[in-house]
């Protein structure tokens, strides 16, 4: 099955699995699905609507920077209704 690509913007609000990067496991949401809103320096997590700890690289949350234009963009993440 071929992922689908979606890019992002800042202030863009996903759901995404986050992935067994070290600092998703050490904050224990590896393989949950969390939403993010992704900032300009990094990505916030978020439980409830409220920051779940202080934002992490993009990298860390799953999210990768295109190298053409240096916006973000991640794989099978849904967007959240703001």
């Amino acid at each position: 099955m071929e992922q689908q690509r979606i890019d992002l913007e800042i202030g863009d609000r996903i759901f995404l699995t986050m992935p067994w990067s070290e600092v998703c496991v050490h904050l224990q949401v590896a393989d949950r699905v969390m939403e993010v809103e992704v900032r300009e320096h990094g990505a916030q997590l978020l439980k409830d609507g409220e920051p779940y700890s202080i934002p992490i690289t993009w990298g860390e949350a799953g999210i990768y920077t295109d190298s053409t234009t240096n916006k973000p963009y991640t794989y099978t993440a849904e967007r959240a209704e703001v």
